[in-house]
């Protein structure tokens, strides 16, 4: 069964051998590596281009005229290119553990049925030399991935891209669809796949996450100092408000149960309504301290 790996790369050229390299190596071979620059200015694109001169049958490279996307659309922009019956996401920075495609592709047909379906795993946190910085991303940022519920999906996404495995049901539901509100291609995708479909993890680790500082989203540590540096920045209260912008983005083009859109719709009730709307539909997020200050915000 071939997999279609879409690689999204800007400005990554001093760490995308390696990456390469680990996709190269991995147990299962039945893949094609999609790549797409964003309008690089170092030497990333001259690297995609060796990469598929050398390897002809591995590579696909993207060429338009779109520059300056960013991540999440980048990443939607290649899904456009994926026709094998599954797809994963691949960050330019990172380094596969040689198991990964095999590994969550068993664990997809096990469950997908004719469902839409995705599956994801944890991670490892490392620094930029790939040294540890802590064995379990969910640790790290205390995730819990076992939440499939769109009603707690849609304020916080426990699903990293680059771990996803999806089917072709679930791409068709994503693909040519407007999501120009949205914060991440990877949370998109996970709420329609529990509106839809069936969501499934791995415990183990099959990424090593390099965290270097210019990562575009990035892992930091789980705990108080986190929630006030954010909060001196007023940033969580707009990640509140991004989320409802998030929501009405899928409200717009899917079919979706109630409460979903009264989510999407939250700002115009009052101060106390709100917070009776969001534990009565249960609209939370993972852990006392997290809840607490999103209820206090919401």
């Amino acid at each position: 069964m071939t997999v279609d790996i879409l690689l999204a790369t800007y400005n990554g050229g001093k760490y995308l051998d390696e990456q390469v390299n680990s996709l190269l190596n991995q147990s299962y071979q039945d893949f094609k590596i999609i790549a797409r620059d964003d309008g690089s200015s170092d030497n990333t694109v001259k690297l995609l281009a060796m990469y598929k001169e050398k390897y002809p049958e591995k590579f696909q490279i993207v060429e338009d005229n779109k520059k300056g996307l960013g991540a999440k659309d980048n990443f939607l922009e290649l899904l456009k290119y994926s026709k094998a019956p599954y797809t994963m996401f691949c960050d330019q920075d990172d380094v596969w553990l040689s198991h990964k495609i095999e590994m969550t592709l068993k664990k997809i047909q096990e469950i997908e049925g004719s469902d839409p379906a995705l599956v994801h795993t944890d991670l490892k946190v490392v620094d930029e030399e790939l040294n540890k910085i802590e064995d379990s991303f969910w640790r790290y940022q205390s995730v819990n991935p076992n939440i499939k519920k769109t009603n707690r999906l849609i304020t916080q996404n426990n699903v990293t891209g680059c771990t996803v495995i999806m089917n072709k049901e679930l791409k068709n539901l994503i693909v040519d669809k407007n999501f120009d509100n949205s914060l991440m291609h990877d949370w998109i995708i996970t709420i329609v796949a529990s509106l839809f479909g069936k969501i499934e993890y791995i415990e183990n680790q099959t990424i090593l996450y390099r965290q270097h500082g210019k990562n575009d989203t990035g892992a930091k540590r789980w705990g108080s100092d986190y929630i006030i540096k954010k909060l001196r920045g007023k940033s969580l209260r707009k990640i509140i408000e991004d989320t409802r912008r998030q929501c009405r983005d899928i409200v717009r083009q899917f079919k979706v149960p109630e409460e979903i859109e009264i989510y999407s719709n939250l700002n115009r009730l009052n101060y106390f309504s709100r917070k009776i709307h969001c534990i009565r539909f249960g609209f939370l997020k993972e852990g006392l301290f997290r809840n607490i200050v999103y209820l206090i915000l919401v």
